[in-house]
Parts: C-alpha cells; structure tokens; sequence
C-alpha cells in the first residue's frame, strides 16, 4: 500500500498543514484550531473532522498523521486528540502527536543548541544545548506575562474598562475601544469574555489594539510592553545560565514575530542590557514540516522523504 504522510503544525488559533503523497505532490491546507489544554470536546472533534476532509483517507492508502500542536503538555493530552481521529475514521494507521516547541525548534533549529520563543496567542520558551533541555512559561494566559497575544489582549481589555469605570489615565482605551467597536457597556463586554468558546482566543483578538497604543506611544501601553519584554529578556538570560550558551542561537515563532516588526528590536536591545548577545536565526523548514523533521528521527523512510521535499534544509541526526 502507499504510505501518505500528514505533517501538522496546530498553533493556538490556526493550524497550517501538508499532505505528501507517494507520486511527489504536497498538498498545503490551513485550518482554524485551538489549544489542546482548552479545546471543548466539540471544537477537538470538528477540528478533526475538518483535517480528515482535507486528507481524504482511501482505503488502498496508509496514512501517518503526524501533529506539533499547542496546549499538548502530556501523554492524556496526546491521546484525547488520538482516541478523536479514531472516533471518525479507521483509515488513518499511525498518529504522532508532539508538543509544538518541541517540532517548532527542529524546524528553526533542525536540532541544534539554541532557544525558541513561540509568541502567539500564547507564549512558551525552550532551550536545548546537548543532553538538557529547559522549558519556561506555557502555563495559559491566566499566568503568563511574557509577550503573547492573549497577554497583550487581556490588558487592552482591562485598560477599557478601567476607563469604563472612570479611570482618567485609562481613557484613550474606553474611547478606543467604542469607535472600533461601538458602544458596548462593561457587563456586556464581560459577559462576552466568560462566554466565549476559547477565552485566549478571544482576548487575542485585540492584541493589535494595544500593539496600536503603543506605536502611538500612549504611556500604560509603553508600560505594559516594555515589562512584558523585560520578563521575556530575563527568561532568556535564566535559560542561557542554564544552558550555559555563550551567543546562543535563537529563533522567534508565532503571530506576534509574523506581525509585530519591531518585536525583534525590542527583544534585542532588552537582552543586549542583560548581557546576552542572540544569534538569530532564521525558520531551517516550514513550521508545518516540524512534526515530520521529529518523527525522521526514528523512521527512514520518513527522513529520506523530508531530505527530498525540504532541499534547502541541512539534516543532523
């Protein structure tokens, strides 16, 4: 039978994939997806449902499923996304599912020492140098202060209704907030916050308006960036002690690093205070073909397929 392989990359809101069939064609889709830790059950299985649309599983094909996704902290995580594509179709023979940091930082890093920082909806930081590893943060938006979507969304909401509540300093969010938005009163806006299906994803959403507020320089914007960039600088300066990387090669996932250009900068001169000169680097893969560079570890065939499909990239096992 012919083997197919599905590599997935399954961020926090969106998830990006590819299909490679044994007669050389990649197929790319993208979908919307949610963390794993927070997913309903009846997100988790439209979500499957859609990706077995875009496989399209037959009956002559052996399929290997193989999925980085956020939100996957341990092995009950891992098998509640398994137990639902078997729940819907028992033409796919073989799943792999892996934590998103770990099948992001092949494809930066393609397993080298260095450190990645996913900054999406959510926010994780991983080391590797040899034989340890170190992971901070990936603990949700209810903790997390780092640079994430979700971060800087929950205090744009907050600053609105500060202002709401008669905050002078807060004003410019209330006043924001209504003319991009219209008139929404303070139980209204709460109450579409604990409703929502996916909170993170919600409060996500209005990253952008504090990102906006700060490139307008509006001082609690400045504030709440700056702080949150610091905590960030100092995770870094924490792993690379850690690790003890002398310039450690580092790499940025994420909507935030897509869509906010300065966050390089920023980031840069923040660890730069601290001591601590990054080499960047850029993406060695497409972050979709992550899961498949973590599986060719273990399996030749799989590897022989990844050399052949991602050219540009240099293969160390």
């Amino acid at each position: 039978m012919n083997r197919i392989y599905v590599s997935i990359d399954w961020g926090g809101t969106h998830l990006s994939g590819v299909i490679i069939t044994p007669d050389k064609t990649i197929k790319k889709f993208e979908l919307p997806s949610c963390n794993l830790k927070i997913v309903s059950d009846e997100n988790l299985f439209q979500i499957c449902k859609n990706i077995i649309k875009e496989i399209k599983p037959e009956t002559n094909s052996k399929i290997t499923l193989l999925i980085g996704a956020a939100g996957v902290s341990n092995d009950k995580t891992a098998a509640r996304v398994i137990n639902t594509f078997n729940k819907l179709t028992n033409l796919i023979d073989n799943i792999e599912v892996y934590p998103d940091f770990l099948c992001n930082h092949a494809a930066f890093l393609n397993g080298e020492d260095g450190i990645l920082s996913i900054n999406g909806t959510g926010s994780i930081l991983f080391g590797v140098s040899g034989n340890k590893q170190i992971r901070l943060g990936g603990w949700g938006y209810l903790f997390d202060k780092t640079p994430s979507g979700a971060y800087f969304g929950k205090k744009y909401i907050e600053s609105v209704l500060k202002g709401k509540e008669g905050s002078k300093t807060h004003l410019y969010y209330s006043e924001d907030f209504k003319t991009k938005y219209g008139q929404v009163e303070r139980e209204e806006l709460l109450n579409q916050i604990y409703s929502a299906p996916s909170i993170q994803n919600y409060l996500g959403k209005y990253s952008k308006d504090l990102i906006l507020a700060f490139d307008k320089k509006e001082p609690n914007a400045i504030e709440i960036v700056n702080n949150s960039i610091e905590k960030l600088s100092k995770s870094i300066s924490e792993i690379t002690s850690y690790l003890e990387l002398k310039n450690p090669k580092f790499c940025g996932s994420g909507g935030l690093w897509d869509n906010w250009k300065i966050f390089k900068n920023l980031l840069n001169v923040s660890c730069e205070k601290l001591g601590v000169q990054l080499v960047w680097k850029d993406k060695n893969i497409s972050l979709n073909f992550g899961p498949l560079f973590c599986y060719s570890r273990s399996n030749e065939e799989a590897f022989k397929i990844l050399k052949e499909y991602t050219k540009e990239a240099n293969y160390g096992r």
